[in-house]
């Protein structure tokens, strides 16, 4: 006779647990009997399936419904999107290794330390919204608004307002469940519904706090309640509220009340808050490290990456409007040619830190290199791979405030001990996001020692116990974990070679083809990308200069002097060639000596180049013009000497910016500064001279754009035949003029060239003080067999009500020799090109910007 077979059961389930719990009751007696319901012994009772289960559940359930109460610890809190993740790697195991293997992920994935750092940084993150929260925190305010109105209309106060006795009709109720998300959970247009919901919530808040005092309260008083309740509001909801003045007036409490009432302002925050809680949970998650993805996550790098085309493309759909001159300009092109290409960006921090390297050189001064981290409780994984036990929960933003605030402490240690330097810091971060610095100072020779020393000493000042030895012997401290410290050798390599790779490898991986990144071992080009996206997502600086004058005054002296350069081109171009032979011949200063060229042999073309490479922008004061040289040939040596030296006070600057506040220039009511030039030993000097309007492009313009590749055009087989240019200019006169004037024939052929305009951009009086003008728009587009052609759109009739001031090439004062100047010094040493900074305005737009966007 043979035995029944005997159920085996798995090991690693709930249902081994119960064997196990059963066996050892009835190995001491204490196992119950089964219950007998007549002859028959009942059934194991099958496992029910639960209600109202997510889509994820349901899965975990069809896959092993056993173990689904005792799974429900390791999901049970987080969010939505974390959930679906381990639920997909849960099922993914358990289909490959089986419900063993999938267990024991959960065990030692999911439990002890990463429930320990999720719960970490949700607890940082409770105040912040939620979409049940909102939702309720609106059905609260609209049950109080209604009842306000009620009690309003009754002339009754809604302190004591009544509320009737409700009838509790329970077959009438419908419930609403709304499903709890996470703020880090919601997607844009989530974001924009919310932002919606808490800027309304937000008006009625000031509503019914105005309600509340009675007729004759001071003004201010009532400004400052409501400030502060609104302000309470915004912190109950983890959201910082505007204000952080120290005194603030009246008119303070009104932009802010605008500000926290408008959606535009609520999603802001709200994206900002979502960003950041995203990717704390990421990095408590373990994906953002070496062996997952270095920097920041993969979400953050899609996510920086969709932001960055989004305002590439609306850039390129936008267009900058001069109404005076009516000149439009692509936007694009502005762009390129300011510090947001990266190329230029480059290019400007490399041509400061030479600078700095040849100041500090002719002062004789030293340069250290220093690298300061933050202690091990800051980071978050190893290197090698596994979670940090010790990891405190900071933030990638947290570690960067630690670096200020030591850094704070050293710049005060060395003020006190009378200590002058000056350079650049640059941050960038480990592989698990966590920021460190890397600074260049340069000191005097007899005070390395001194900065060294202090240096080292305030570095390690926090959670010294780490940096013991680990063996039983006492010994010193080892600093290496926590800081650095280099002196630069000149023999060696420069300054300026030891922060180039920092400053490359953090903007774009300029001129590091090949080269491997120290803490990821991938290329630096591609890891460029990601650490833009770590910066734009926790907003760090990384570029910092001390000491020396500001950038901004450079700039403006730069955009000085190349616009009196294109003047002084303009100019040229009107000349005849007689008169570029004649400039050229007369360009030698009286104390030349040597042979001269022969300007008559040389090409028109070749004449306006060398004339144009002769001038030399000039100011008002001496002094002044030899730093505007400075600046305009990217000399930041000689613009800071000139400036006073790299130890000037802000308040000794010889050139300082000259700004214009616009009261009530924002949409909130705020007033806005602006800078309009600079101020030169108390002359003011305008440099931005054009009021340019951001506008839209027009269809046409969209049309021409979509021709020339950026975005799918359209077939049409419709012959749109332009009309002559005189019928056109007639029609558009008889709508400035009146239907029942035209221009006569006369008029007509003095701005008509045969079919061509001879007078486009001119104004002609037709009396009573009114003035018209041409306006003629030619475009670039592409025909049907590919080709590029000229589309010349129908001329158009503008009334204007005053000419422009005519300050052209064609009316440029002073007299040759202020124009033309010619240093008889022999020609300095070319520097490398990587320290040269060409002229923006001259700078040509790329055509390898239009399928990525460049900005950083």
């Amino acid at each position: 006779m043979s035995c029944p077979s005997t159920r085996t059961v798995e090991k690693g389930t709930a249902a081994e647990v119960q064997a196990r719990r059963a066996a050892n009751l009835w190995a001491v007696g204490a196992l119950p009997p089964p219950k007998v319901d007549g002859l028959f012994v009942p059934k194991t009772p099958e496992i029910r399936e639960p209600d109202s289960m997510t889509v994820t559940e349901r899965k975990l359930w069809n896959i092993n419904p056993t173990d689904h109460e005792w799974r429900k610890q390791f999901f049970h809190g987080l969010p939505d999107y974390l959930v679906r993740y381990f639920a997909n790697r849960y099922i993914d195991i358990y289909k490959k290794a089986g419900v063993r293997a999938a267990n024991e992920f959960l065990v030692k994935r999911m439990g002890g330390e990463l429930q320990r750092r999720i719960r970490l940084v949700l607890n940082r993150y409770k105040k912040l919204p939620t979409l049940k929260k909102v939702a309720n925190l609106s059905e609260d305010a609209a049950a109080q608004l209604r009842e306000s109105d009620e009690a309003y209309a009754a002339g009754i106060l809604p302190a004591i307002v009544e509320k009737p006795q409700q009838e509790m009709n329970f077959d009438s109720i419908k419930p609403r469940p709304q499903k709890e998300k996470f703020l880090a959970e919601l997607e844009r247009d989530e974001l924009k519904e919310m932002a919606f919901r808490l800027g309304k919530l937000s008006k009625d808040k000031i509503l019914s706090v105005l309600d509340t005092f009675p007729a004759g309260t001071k003004y201010h008083l009532v400004a400052k309640a409501t400030y502060d309740e609104l302000a309470g509001f915004a912190m109950s909801l983890g959201i910082a509220p505007p204000l952080n003045k120290k005194r603030p007036i009246v008119e303070d409490y009104e932009c802010a009340l605008l500000r926290m009432s408008a959606d535009k302002w609520w999603f802001s925050r709200l994206q900002k808050a979502r960003n950041v809680m995203r990717e704390h949970l990421a990095i408590a998650m373990g994906q953002v490290s070496k062996n997952a993805s270095a920097y920041c996550s993969w979400d953050c790098q899609k996510e920086y990456q969709t932001q960055q085309e989004r305002n590439w493309d609306a850039i390129n759909n936008m267009e900058l409007f001069d109404a005076e001159s009516e000149e439009v300009i692509p936007m694009k092109d502005m762009v390129l040619k300011s510090v947001a290409n990266p190329a230029i960006r480059r290019m400007e921090l490399m041509v400061r830190t030479r600078g700095c390297e040849d100041i500090a050189t002719n002062l004789g001064l030293t340069g250290l290199f220093l690298t300061l981290t933050t202690p091990s409780n800051y980071h978050n994984t190893y290197k090698k791979g596994g979670f940090i036990n010790h990891w405190s929960g900071a933030s990638p933003k947290d570690a960067q405030q630690y670096l200020n605030r030591t850094w704070a402490k050293i710049r005060a240690q060395l003020q006190r001990m009378d200590i002058r330097w000056f350079g650049v810091r640059v941050a960038e971060p480990h592989h698990d996001g966590t920021p460190h610095w890397h600074l260049l100072l340069w000191v005097k020779p007899e005070h390395t020692a001194d900065v060294r020393d202090m240096f080292i000493t305030k570095a390690i000042e926090t959670d010294q116990r780490e940096l013991m030895p680990k063996r039983k012997f006492i010994g010193p401290m080892d600093y290496r974990p926590r800081c650095d410290v280099k002196e630069i050798n000149p023999d060696i390599g420069t300054a300026t070679g030891y922060i180039a790779k920092y400053i490359s490898k953090n903007i774009d991986g300029y001129a590091m083809d090949g080269e491997k990144d120290e803490e990821t071992g991938k290329d630096v080009k591609d890891t460029a990308k990601a650490v833009c996206a770590w910066k734009s997502r926790w907003n760090i600086r990384q570029f910092q200069f001390f000491g020396g004058a500001p950038i901004t005054t450079y700039r403006e002296l730069r955009r000085y002097a190349n616009a009196n350069k294109i003047e002084f081109g303009h100019y040229l171009a009107q000349q005849e060639r007689s008169d570029l032979i004649r400039l050229l011949d007369e360009s030698y200063p009286d104390t030349f000596i040597g042979p001269r060229l022969n300007a008559k042999s040389l090409k028109t073309k070749e004449l306006f180049t060398r004339l144009l490479d002769t001038y030399v922008p000039k100011a008002e004061k001496g002094s002044v013009t030899d730093t505007l040289k400075a600046a305009d040939s990217g000399d930041w040596q000689g613009y800071v000497m000139g400036q006073g030296g790299p130890f000037v006070a802000r308040d000794a600057l010889k050139i300082r910016n000259d700004y214009e506040i616009t009261p009530m220039g924002s949409v909130y009511g705020e007033a806005v500064s602006k800078i309009i030039g600079f101020v030169a030993e108390g002359h003011a000097v305008k440099t931005r001279t054009r009021v340019w309007e951001i506008r839209k492009k027009s269809n046409s313009e969209l049309d021409a754009l979509a021709l020339s590749g950026d975005s799918v055009a359209s077939r049409s087989s419709v012959n749109n035949c332009t009309p002559p240019a005189g019928e056109f200019i007639n029609t558009e006169f008889s709508k400035i003029a009146g239907a029942s004037y035209e221009l006569g024939s006369d008029a007509l052929r003095a701005m008509m060239n045969g079919d061509e305009i001879s007078l486009n951009g001119s104004s002609i009086s037709i009396g009573e003080g009114r003035s018209i003008r041409i306006r003629h728009i030619v475009e670039k587009g592409l025909d049907d067999f590919g080709n590029e052609v000229i589309i010349e759109r129908p001329p158009q009739l503008v009334e204007v009500e005053s000419t422009r001031p005519k300050t052209g090439a064609l009316h440029f004062k002073g007299t040759l020799k202020d124009l033309v100047q010619r240093v008889s010094a022999p020609e300095p040493e070319l520097k490398s090109i990587i320290n040269t900074q060409p002229p923006l305005s001259l700078t040509p737009p790329s055509d390898g910007f239009d399928n990525e966007w460049p900005l950083i």
